[in-house]
């Protein structure tokens, strides 16, 4: 949460002394003794806002966020033009989720201090919270613009172009605040991310490394490290990893859909059913259970079976990137190609993908769209150039490869 609170003014007179202290015991970490004084001082000067301000911000410090928002709400009735007043209430209601209101107070605090870069990280944050990332971009933009120092605005820039699947943008975000910060834990695993969105995972697993070491007991960073090893096929590693993981949270269910996952990788279907009959255990609510079961099965050739355990996933989370991703593999193999397209694109809406769009650029070359094909084959090579290399030989491609299109594309990446 940011703050501000320099606006305080001191008073000379003996009368002052409680607030003074308050003041005091504020800047000093002391939040308890300054509530304390600052409610002793309000008890005599009911309509000081100043006084207000510092003990609804040194309650939120404390924990008691009730008595925080009655004085905000006090406060601002009384100050209905104070800048700083509407920043932090806005704050306070952002850490609780109250994220229309909040985004109510901020917008209301940049008009009054449009030049407060504070305002702008926090209205960033609200604005992804509510999904409107792409306008909580242009308000992280803004806040480095004018404070281009502050590591914070970068770190949540990065997270934000993570979820957005923009991973070199948010590789850059990560570095910036590694430049600043080395050892950033934090920094570490969001940059690993990136690196596993950009199949970098030989660079990710050292990413994710360094944040292990700084933070030993940490279980997501462990967790990410895991999914790292898992895309070099380091098995072993990933099982010690997610292993490590449980003995801290047994009750980290991701991690253990990871197991049964990994297992069905190394072939032994045995540990891997046992590992997801266990998952169920722990919580039989649980829609990723159903995309792990659809995953397996689609493994094994039950294409109906996993169909309908996707849908049973899609049906609690319709906007699932990864049960979308493997729906439309099903949908693909079962010849229901129009469907399959119609899930590829539901996954691309969500951020770029390289392996989805080269999955529609082969379906479209199948149904003879050249133009579609080649757009889609062209998306997928800006993140992966590969993904045009594999093109040169993938049958799905035969009776497009040869157009004036295609032609132009592998000459554009120079492949011809």
């Amino acid at each position: 949460m940011n703050h501000e609170f320099d606006d305080f003014s001191f008073f000379t007179d003996d009368e002052a002394d409680l607030f003074e202290l308050s003041q005091q015991a504020f800047h000093q970490g002391d939040l308890a003794k300054a509530l304390e004084y600052g409610e002793a001082w309000l008890e005599s000067h009911p309509l000081d806002v100043d006084a207000m301000h510092l003990c609804a911000l040194a309650a939120a410090g404390t924990g008691d966020e009730m008595k925080a928002l009655f004085l905000y709400r006090k406060a601002l009735r009384l100050a209905p033009f104070n800048g700083p007043l509407h920043h932090n209430f806005g704050a306070l209601l952002e850490s609780r989720r109250d994220y229309a209101q909040a985004l109510k107070h901020l917008r209301r605090a940049l008009e009054l201090q449009p030049d407060f870069p504070e305002i702008y990280i926090n209205l960033g944050n609200v604005l992804d919270a509510l999904g409107k990332s792409e306008d909580a971009l242009d308000m992280y933009g803004e806040a480095i613009r004018r404070r281009p120092e502050t590591s914070d605005v970068y770190f949540n820039q990065g997270c934000t172009l993570n979820r957005l699947g923009r991973y070199r943008e948010a590789l850059a975000s990560f570095e910036a605040v590694l430049q600043r910060e080395p050892a950033n834990p934090s920094a570490l695993n969001g940059q690993g991310l990136a690196l596993i969105g950009l199949g970098r995972d030989v660079e990710a697993v050292a990413a994710f490394s360094a944040a292990v070491e700084q933070e030993p007991g940490h279980i997501l960073y462990r967790y990410n490290r895991a999914l790292a090893l898992r895309g070099q096929q380091n098995f072993k590693g990933a099982l010690r990893d997610l292993d490590a993981v449980l003995e801290i949270d047994p009750g980290f269910i991701e991690a253990v859909l990871q197991k049964a996952e990994v297992f069905h990788q190394m072939g032994d279907r045995k540990n891997s059913w046992k590992t997801l009959e266990s998952a169920a255990k722990l919580d039989p609510t649980c829609p990723d259970i159903a995309c792990c079961r659809g995953l397996l099965l689609k493994n094994q050739g039950d294409l109906s079976g996993a169909l309908a355990a996707l849908e049973q996933c899609l049906a609690c989370f319709p906007g699932d990137r990864r049960a979308l991703g493997q729906k439309g593999l099903v949908l693909m193999e079962l010849g229901r190609l129009d469907e399959a397209v119609n899930c590829f694109n539901a996954v691309l809406q969500q951020g770029e993908n390289a392996d989805i769009a080269y999955r529609v650029a082969s379906i479209y070359a199948r149904k003879g769209l050249v133009r579609k094909a080649a757009q889609s084959l062209g998306k997928a090579a800006a993140r992966d150039p590969q993904k045009l290399v594999a093109a040169k030989t993938d049958a799905a491609f035969d009776s497009v490869r040869e157009t004036a299109s295609f032609k132009r594309l592998f000459k554009k990446f120079h492949l011809i």
